[in-house]
């Protein structure tokens, strides 16, 4: 064989080794890039970092709970939902964080924030083949939801975002120790507590045998008005207004006990306590009124008893310096026939 032929032989198996060898390489090269992208995409930071740039910076938040089934608590709405998420997130930089706290059976957890406010709770589970995770639940986090509480009476319906509360969420209050009144005989007020809501603005109705009751919001807090009879209510409030104030000035000796004895059942123990009161350090003042009156809440606990709230500022003058004190009770008020009469004045912490 000429040495012609050998060489070009030789340059062929020698060509053919380095383009297998490059061959090889870019092969292994598509394969490691393909392993590493999807060791990448198994980690739990890029599979929380993806529901953040595919729904959560674009505000997909209708979607976000379509695909991952996000469960809303019974009396809650979706428009709460994402109004709750647009409120928290939308224009604020998000970043996540890894959470300790994960539920049983959960692999991993992520919290997804919004600035420095903690907005959705990521719960992650391992692939049961292969590596990897997928997610296995979102929910808010428990930092944003609100508790709501609604006071109401037992013959009152109420309804919330246009679901019928069950009477199981309906829990009787504490009725209040009175002279005088068998607590057996007595209707309590009720209190329905919801968790985990997204808005403190709620959707309430209520009535009473069909017709709409007065329902008013202080905050996460909804007071639903009983039904009573105006003329009755007129005179509970008045009556306890008058005890109220002739109380307030008996205490710093600016009037009698028989102007307090007009509005209040004597034989009580709290007429008597008053009455055996030995008035002192009285601030010495040359006058006094009585400011910021308020009288509501009015009650209704059988055909006799009732109660309502009574507030104002006794303000005590000496030339040109005042002295304010705050009176704040609620007056219960006992009604025989045409007679109404104060039994008791409590403190609204220790009420009901």
């Amino acid at each position: 064989m000429s040495t012609k032929k050998k060489r070009s032989k030789f340059y062929t198996i020698y060509f053919s080794v380095i383009i297998i060898f490059f061959i090889a390489l870019i092969v292994g090269a598509i394969l490691l890039f393909g392993w590493l992208r999807s060791y990448e995409q198994s980690q739990p930071t890029t599979l929380v970092n993806s529901l953040i740039s595919e729904y959560v910076k674009p505000g997909k938040y209708d979607k976000l709970k379509k695909d991952y089934e996000i469960e809303l608590p019974e009396y809650e709405t979706e428009e709460h939902f994402y109004s709750l998420l647009h409120d928290n997130i939308d224009n604020k930089t998000l970043t996540i964080s890894h959470s300790s706290l994960k539920p049983e059976g959960i692999d991993d957890a992520y919290i997804i924030k919004a600035d420095d406010v903690k907005v959705l709770n990521i719960f992650l589970k391992k692939h049961k083949i292969g590596k990897g995770y997928d997610v296995d639940s979102i929910e808010v986090s428990k930092n944003l939801l609100k508790t709501i509480v609604i006071n109401v009476y037992k013959n009152t319906d109420v309804t919330i975002n246009g679901q019928e509360i069950t009477d199981d969420l309906r829990v009787d209050g504490k009725l209040p120790e009175l002279p005088k009144v068998d607590a057996k005989t007595l209707t309590p007020p009720q209190t329905i507590t919801l968790e985990g809501m997204f808005s403190e603005t709620q959707d309430i109705i209520a009535t009473d045998n069909g017709k709409n009751v007065t329902v008013t919001a202080s905050g996460c807090t909804y007071n639903v008005a009983q039904t009573i009879n105006k003329a009755v209510a007129k005179n509970v409030q008045d009556t306890a207004q008058n005890a109220a104030v002739a109380y307030a000035a008996f205490m710093q000796s600016d009037g009698s006990i028989g102007e307090l004895a007009k509005y209040t059942d004597t034989s009580t123990t709290f007429y008597k306590h008053v009455a055996a009161t030995l008035i002192q350090f009285v601030k010495p003042h040359d006058g006094y009124r009585n400011d910021d009156m308020k009288v509501d809440s009015p009650m209704k606990y059988s055909d006799s008893l009732y109660s309502c709230r009574v507030s104002f500022k006794h303000i005590l003058k000496r030339g040109t310096e005042t002295y304010s004190e705050n009176f704040d009770k609620v007056v219960y008020v006992l009604k025989n026939g045409e007679s109404y009469k104060v039994i008791d004045m409590q403190n609204p912490q220790t009420n009901g």
